[in-house]
């Protein structure tokens, strides 16, 4: 299909297709494919709290490790994206290799800036937890609620004698199980 006047192809039929990657590369083989005029990219993130040396901290990584999506025309643009720079192959299914667009404008709308923040599950109603930031820093108290809302965890913690209900990030405790 291509227009007389011009030696670049007409509006070609793009559709989505999942490409795998390398191992914790798909940020870079969405970016570098990103830059392809004729490509559309998608690449979900998920950002989740993890335990460290250091403490607990909040990390970055692809929601399906090693896959990225991307919409283009396959005849045209198969071979440029199969041999872009962190791209390993085209996952296929038999002869099957379209994902319906239904699908990933699905998966877009429910994660609209394309990273879903994931809450520290671990920490639940009636859990002990140990201070690890802020003027608290080193007392224990127990989970009361969580609140999602906020994205804020209620604790009560005995201070000075009596009990006290107070309002803290999730990155700012620790799982009393969780302490070296």
């Amino acid at each position: 299909m291509f227009d007389d006047s011009t030696t670049e192809p007409t509006q070609e039929p793009r559709e989505w297709f999942c490409l795998r990657t390398q191992t914790k590369r798909e940020h870079i083989a969405a970016a570098i494919l990103s830059r392809m005029s004729a490509l559309e990219v998608f690449c979900p993130r998920i950002s989740q709290v993890k335990r460290t040396r250091t403490g607990k901290k909040r990390f970055v990584e692809a929601m399906f490790p090693g896959y990225i999506f991307a919409k283009f025309h396959y005849p045209t643009h198969y071979r440029q994206v199969v041999h872009s720079q962190g791209i390993t192959r085209m996952v296929e299914l038999g002869d099957q290799r379209v994902i319906p667009d239904r699908i990933i404008q699905d998966l877009k709308a429910s994660i609209p800036e394309g990273i879903l923040e994931a809450p520290d599950l671990s920490i639940e109603p009636g859990a002990e937890v140990e201070m690890v930031a802020g003027s608290l820093k080193g007392l224990n108290g127990k989970v009361l609620a969580r609140l999602p809302a906020k994205n804020r965890i209620q604790i009560l913690l005995e201070f000075l004698g009596r009990e006290i209900k107070i309002e803290v990030q999730p990155d700012d405790i620790l799982l009393a199980r969780d302490k070296d």
